[in-house]
């Protein structure tokens, strides 16, 4: 391979580089967007792991252009090239499908490996509201206990605003689920 050949590696690989901060950054306020722009949104908040595998898409591959710049097999590189470019997209999408989402009629929580559960809001067994507490090194959350014994947790700062907590205690209360906080 020529030197023109092997510098676009290195100017592709720095370019991704810069551009991935960006895309990481972006990426959960377009999927809120996509998903749940609607007028009974009470919020969507992608999960922190979402961030992890953004950043091990691209690191998978900017590690790949790394190897296929020492590589001397036009057919190695075209195959291992084509493998980044299909594990950027897996990795990507399955932190794309990572949120929680609490709608006015429903509350959906979307893992990792696809293991989307949609649940009513009547079918909430128990809510406990932890709070933030310095002494313990405890963040704010909240855990959402359902009737069938399925149990998730997730962080009730940031995106999680006066008007969500609001509004997650006021559906909480109409239904007489019991609350917890502490």
């Amino acid at each position: 391979m020529n030197s023109k050949g092997r510098s676009e590696f290195w100017i592709f690989s720095l370019l991704l580089l810069i551009i991935a901060p960006f895309v990481m950054m972006l990426t959960p306020m377009v999927v809120a967007v996509t998903i749940s722009d609607t007028p009974d949104k009470i919020v969507f908040i992608p999960k922190g792991t979402s961030m992890v595998l953004y950043g091990l898409a691209f690191a998978v591959v900017i590690t790949v252009l790394f190897a296929m710049y020492f590589s001397k097999s036009k057919m190695l590189n075209i195959i291992t090239g084509i493998m980044a470019v299909a594990g950027f997209f897996i990795i990507f999408s399955l932190g794309i499908q990572n949120y929680v989402y609490l709608h006015e009629d429903f509350i959906k929580n979307n893992s990792i490996l696809g293991s989307k559960v949609e649940y009513q809001w009547t079918d909430l067994a128990k809510v406990t509201h932890e709070l933030y507490d310095e002494e313990k090194d405890r963040d704010e959350k909240y855990i959402f206990v359902f009737d069938d014994g399925y149990t998730f947790e997730f962080i009730g700062s940031g995106i999680v605003d006066a008007k969500a907590k609001s509004k997650i205690y006021q559906k909480v209360m109409k239904l007489e689920v019991p609350f917890d906080e502490y």
